[in-house]
């Protein structure tokens, strides 16, 4: 191992959507991991679409005071839904993005410049970023399996929320190859952004995850993914305590730097 490529010789899984893990991987490879791209979720347009539209025109036409996204994914449904038109300053809007990324997805796609990210990047802790919600008319547009915290902390606290399925979290295609990869006893880093990310590969592997995950760490993005998998019966090796990409592979960098030194 060396300071520059402190993960050289690890192989590790990116379970992302497809589309999603193309940075990661880059960064893997700068750190001297092996990365092997594949996706266990992906996305899908809501089964109702007239809810959605309905609340964007709603959006459009100055109803709603904050707008609330807690996902890439969800900024892009909603630019989507607009067929490109910016929000920008046509309309009085405050807008919360969960993270970072999200945030400049926003401000890309939507034309707006977000008011509020939380300091540790959940959708829970949305609720807080910006200011005083009593009386507030908010729009939460997020996926058919979206956590309910955020949209019943918004409203204990005052504010008047319309949520709507802005897309559908389903699983990707594929998978059967994916066990015979992994079953080759040797270690995979198995990296997993969501509870989703991990419900799904066990699902993708089959009867074979057992044997395919054997030696695997698992490395999650956070607390609510880590729980998750013990749910499932895997055992994180890895939290980040940053909720983002960058955070995970700073957790993981962190724990082998560590390993390797106490040998």
């Amino acid at each position: 191992m060396s300071e520059r490529q402190p993960l050289a010789g690890l192989r590790v899984l990116i379970t992302r959507a497809a589309g999603r893990a193309d940075g990661m991987a880059a960064r893997l490879r700068d750190l001297g991991a092996e990365p092997l791209v594949h996706p266990t979720i992906a996305y899908a347009p809501p089964e109702d679409t007239e809810a959605l539209r309905a609340a964007l025109e709603r959006l459009e036409a100055g109803f709603y005071e904050w707008l609330m996204l807690t996902s890439i994914t969800a900024v892009e449904a909603v630019a989507n839904g607009l067929s490109g038109r910016k929000l920008g300053e046509r309309i009085s809007l405050k807008l919360g993005a969960v993270g970072p990324a999200t945030a400049a997805a926003c401000e890309q796609l939507l034309g707006v410049q977000v008011a509020g990210v939380p300091e540790r990047f959940t959708g829970d802790e949305l609720a807080s970023a910006l200011g005083d919600p009593v009386g507030r008319r908010v729009l939460l547009p997020n996926a058919d399996i979206a956590r309910p915290a955020l949209e019943e902390r918004l409203r204990t606290a005052g504010a008047l929320v319309d949520r709507v399925i802005a897309y559908r979290t389903v699983p990707a295609p594929g998978g059967a190859e994916l066990a015979t990869t992994m079953a080759d006893g040797k270690g995979w880093v198995v990296t997993l952004s969501s509870p989703s990310t991990a419900r799904f590969l066990l699902a993708q592997l089959g009867p074979s995850s057992s044997t395919a995950l054997q030696h695997a760490l698992i490395a999650c993005i956070g607390p609510t993914t880590a729980n998750a998998c013990r749910e499932l019966g895997l055992t994180p090796t890895v939290v980040a305590e940053a909720y983002s990409e960058e955070g995970l592979l700073r957790a993981l960098v962190e724990y082998v730097q560590g390993v390797d030194g106490g040998t």
